[in-house]
């Protein structure tokens, strides 16, 4: 299952595919656009790479959050 996060990278509009890696146990990015183009992880520096992946692995536990929350509620 996959994620996408909207939102601000490096002060300009994004959109992040993103999922979680059972093996490697972190998030791995799927696809990525800034302003509306067509952007690759490696393509930032390291510290820009670091800052996404933390920015996306809090994403992912509050998504993941919501959806154990809503999974309650059809019990």
């Amino acid at each position: 299952m996959s994620y996408v996060y909207e939102g601000s990278i490096n002060g300009v509009a994004g959109v992040v595919e993103y999922c979680w890696s059972s093996v490697d146990n972190c998030v791995k990015v799927v696809e990525m656009t800034i302003a509306g183009k067509y952007h690759r992880l490696n393509w930032m520096s390291k510290e820009g790479q670091v800052a996404l992946l933390d920015v996306l692995a809090a994403d992912y536990k509050v998504k993941l959050k919501a959806e154990e929350q809503s999974m309650y509620l059809w019990d």
